[in-house]
């Protein structure tokens, strides 16, 4: 009788920890797709200078982009697209939570006295792991989708997962990760491993920053994870939008041509993704709520 009863509060308290949990990331959830026409525009400047399907269209700056989707003449054409991230975000926040807990318990832990260094590539290390696995299991796959929707002419999930599978088969839903996989690492150790870092540094004094301060913390260290990954990110969407492309070479050779520079083509559409980043300081606190409340 007593084993029953412990299970079924252990039960009670896992319910209410992951409806703490989804509460906790509905706000987020909610600006996510509220935000989703500027995502999509990012989407469409970052890869305007291989995507063949703008047919010429200038999206070369955010109020040019926005012109380019009034086009199309669908009140619902700003969030084309969004279904995959509909279906992507809690099952992505929920592993992205375990496995960063996971992979801090399996990888070497040292503390600042005994190596900083290795203190703080342990705590990097956590969280580039953690964006890799979680990328490959579930988010990666749903992100090509998104893609093909927001930037293309597939009109349908159907439609957009037959055009992957068309072109290059089941690695098509794959197609750019391994370029992309450096770049996750980056985004996923500095915001991860970073916001471990800026607690510890706080230590007990980060229990009495504001949910406000705290939140600006998290965004400046997702931030900064977004301007070190961006690159990455830019030539593997160029990639999978250019099918019959063999080599990142060539990719980045057609996007550095058709866009005057370097520069100019790795930061196509960074000024939108700034603005649609704002859920990522949110996240990282609703993390830490949800793991209080455990």
């Amino acid at each position: 009788m007593t084993t029953f009863a412990n299970q079924n509060t252990a039960a009670t308290q896992y319910l209410a920890a992951t409806s703490h949990f989804a509460l906790t990331n509905m706000f987020p959830f909610a600006i996510k797709v509220g935000a989703y026409p500027v995502e999509r525009i990012r989407l469409l400047m970052q890869t305007q200078h291989t995507n063949k399907a703008l047919n010429g269209s200038s999206v070369k700056s955010l109020m040019k982009t926005m012109s380019h989707i009034k086009t199309e003449g669908s009140i619902f054409s700003p969030w084309k697209g969004v279904t995959p991230t509909l279906v992507r975000w809690f099952p992505s926040q929920y592993l992205i939570l375990f496995l960063k807990d996971a992979m801090s318990s399996w990888l070497p832990n040292y503390s600042r006295q005994e190596s900083y260094g290795k203190y703080i590539a342990g705590k990097v290390g956590s969280g580039a792991a953690t964006g890799i696995v979680s990328a490959v299991i579930w988010a990666y796959p749903l992100d090509v989708m998104r893609q093909q929707l927001a930037t293309k002419n597939s009109g349908s999930w159907k439609q957009a997962a037959s055009d992957i599978y068309g072109a290059n088969g089941l690695r098509g839903f794959y197609r750019g990760f391994m370029i992309d996989a450096p770049g996750l690492m980056m985004f996923r150790g500095v915001q991860l491993g970073g916001w471990d870092l800026v607690k510890d540094y706080y230590g007990k004094q980060w229990d009495e920053k504001t949910r406000v301060s705290r939140f600006v913390h998290g965004q400046a260290i997702s931030l900064l994870g977004s301007v070190c990954s961006y690159p990455y990110d830019t030539l593997r969407r160029n990639l999978i939008c250019i099918e019959n492309a063999t080599s990142y070479r060539e990719v980045l050779k057609a996007g550095v041509l058709n866009s005057g520079g370097v520069r100019a083509f790795f930061y196509a559409g960074f000024s939108a993704r700034i603005l649609s980043s704002f859920v990522n300081g949110g996240l990282l606190e609703g993390f830490d709520e949800w793991k209080r409340t455990k």
